[in-house]
């Protein structure tokens, strides 16, 4: 409801006072209230006719999102049609919550679609051909997947005959009819969460978009529809055909990240397909149903925020003096040793290297695989887990790409760069999170546990 309020008295205010200032300050108000008033949820079950369900895990999780929005502020954006701008972000987060939480066929395609339409929109924001180009595509694939997923809902309330996901039982998918029904379903949520064959939108999306935008889409719209998976899985057994059927997608989106990420020149492609296997980690974690797997997923998510937030912003500082492919880094970490060290931490974080907070969150990632394999012995979870370590392995090539160009190449051609103080200190408190994240990792489960509190 905050952020509802928040938008449209954001859109209220751009009409009168259009000021890039004030539009802002609306929208962190509005993030920050969301934040107060969502901390101080002390319920759990079924809302609004059993639509919507809403327990400690939802809490946790919107947090996430509404710390994302907040981490948007860091850029360094223009006030072009800035109320426009942000009451899409606030139309995307409302979108997320909804479909995160959504128990209704209905409101899950409604959800999806609201997080959809905010996205699309935003990829054009670069206001530049290729952007709108991009967003065309988007738009495109997810009218695709949209109708899919439609066709998908149909099928499943006409064969499981009910409209709510916590009355669907693992016994009503024996036939065809409703197994067709999920696929479908779940093909929609894959196009969201990036997860293969339905992937391909991703590298034109995220190069084009703001640096901003595709930070944000990057994980909040892929972090619910993961949720969502989660709550839709959840009635199945590890060893499930759907549940194997998953995670067999996961391993070839893991796959297809990391070596279509190894032939790119241009470093903001190539951190979108590595975006791409990022996608594939995180798939099993919403899928297994334990307690360590919702930890789990809940420290990578937000190691993987702060990761992502920093190294897109750093992109978005290069790209904005006109440097835009991996050969323009040459010698650029020997300059200006801030931006290069930074840059480097946040490299070897999404590797998934010591001693930053990404090797905790692959750590953990790998530790949640090996216990569920001990306890269902399903082969697809060790195919998993060894296909990951050695996909872990092949990433080195390609995110240490960027430290090489910084300090090891010579600089062939001049750079007129010139970072302000408030990029390197922004450049610095991403990569101070990430080594504090590693030393002192009881940080998240603290606050984690501190969230549970004010639930309970």
């Amino acid at each position: 409801s905050c952020l509802m309020l928040g938008s449209m008295l954001l859109l209220m205010v751009g009409l009168i006072r259009p000021s890039k200032g004030l539009i802002k300050g609306i929208f962190a108000c509005t993030i920050l209230l969301g934040i107060y008033f969502n901390l101080g949820v002390s319920f759990e079950g079924s809302v609004l006719s059993s639509s919507l369900f809403v327990n400690e895990s939802t809490q946790q999780f919107s947090f996430i999102f509404l710390v994302s929005g907040l981490l948007l502020l860091v850029f360094n954006r223009s006030g072009k049609h800035a109320t426009e701008f942000y009451f899409l972000l606030l139309s995307i987060l409302i979108g997320s919550i909804f479909l995160m939480t959504a128990n209704s066929l209905l409101v899950s395609f409604l959800a999806l679609e609201l997080t959809s339409f905010g996205s699309y929109m935003l990829t054009s924001f670069s206001f530049k051909k290729k952007g709108f180009e991009a967003s065309i595509k988007y738009l495109i694939f997810g009218a695709v997947s949209s109708a899919m997923m439609l066709l998908g809902l149909g099928i499943l309330y006409g064969t499981v005959d009910s409209f709510f996901i916590h009355q669907w039982e693992a016994s009503s998918f024996d036939e065809l009819h409703p197994v067709v029904g999920l696929g479908l379903m779940l093909f929609g949520l894959f196009f969201k969460a990036s997860v293969f064959p339905f992937h391909i939108w991703v590298p034109a999306t995220y190069q084009s978009a703001p640096n901003d935008v595709a930070a944000f889409i990057s994980i909040v719209p892929k972090l619910a529809s993961l949720l969502l998976l989660k709550r839709v899985l959840a009635i199945f057994p590890a060893t499930h055909f759907i549940t194997e059927l998953c995670l067999g997608f996961g391993l070839l989106t893991m796959a297809v990240g990391t070596f279509a990420a190894l032939r790119q020149s241009n470093a903001r492609r190539m951190i979108s397909l590595g975006a791409i296997a990022h996608s594939g980690f995180l798939l099993p974690l919403a899928i297994i149903p334990t307690t360590s797997s919702e930890a789990s997923l809940f420290w990578y998510t937000t190691v993987y925020m702060f990761m992502n937030f920093g190294i897109f912003y750093l992109i978005d500082f290069f790209e904005s003096n006109e440097v835009y492919l991996l050969g323009g880094y040459a010698s650029l970490g020997k300059k200006f040793p801030v931006i290069g060290v930074s840059l480097t931490i946040l490299c070897i974080s999404l590797v998934g290297l010591p001693p930053v907070a990404g090797f905790t969150a692959k750590f953990l990632f790998f530790t949640t695989l090996w216990e569920q394999y001990v306890t269902a012995h399903s082969s697809i979870l060790m195919l998993y887990l060894v296909v990951s370590v050695l996909l872990t392995v092949v990433s080195l090539f390609f995110y240490l790409k960027i430290p090489y160009q910084l300090f090891l190449v010579k600089e062939q051609t001049s750079q007129s760069i010139n970072p302000t103080i408030s990029t390197k200190i922004i450049a610095t408190l991403f990569s101070i999170v990430m080594l504090l994240l590693f030393f002192v990792p009881h940080l998240v489960m603290n606050l984690q546990r501190l969230i549970n509190y004010t639930f309970l």
